[in-house]
């Protein structure tokens, strides 16, 4: 069942492997939201700057930095700063674990899981930022 407020939710999806991307894109518009994917720390800046995703949902390694650095990013942007994130990794690292749940993600998601644990969580937090953030009709 789609929720009303994930058909207007837009999902950034930064993710190098191609399995888990396409995955994640098909589990995102399972529930009517809009996926965007990249596959690099790169590519994902450049979409923040003309975008405005309600969810983040990034892997922890990336070829060209680690999902650490993504949360870095969002979380210094005026803009972006109480998007939720949602952090994936095939190993846990819990120092790097941790200093991720200091920068205030949203939820963590280890490799593999679940696709009804992946919308489930994603739908959370697009409950959780529809609250927060107004949003206007028109």
């Amino acid at each position: 069942m789609q929720d009303t407020r994930a058909r207007q939710s837009v999902v950034l999806i930064i993710e190098d492997d191609t399995d888990s991307a396409s995955r994640c894109e098909a589990l995102v518009e399972s529930v009517g939201a809009t996926s965007l994917r990249v596959n690099s720390l790169e590519a994902a800046e450049k979409v923040l700057t003309q975008n405005a995703p309600d969810v983040v949902v990034v892997d922890y390694d990336l070829p060209d930095g680690t999902g650490i650095d993504v949360i870095a990013a969002v979380r210094q942007s005026m803009v972006h700063r109480s998007t939720p994130i949602v952090l994936l990794t095939g190993e846990i690292y819990p120092a790097e674990l941790e200093r991720a749940v200091m920068m205030g993600i949203y939820a963590f998601l280890a490799k593999p899981f679940s696709g009804q644990e992946f919308v489930k969580l994603l739908n959370a937090a697009i409950n959780e930022n529809a609250d927060r953030v107004p949003r206007t009709n028109g």
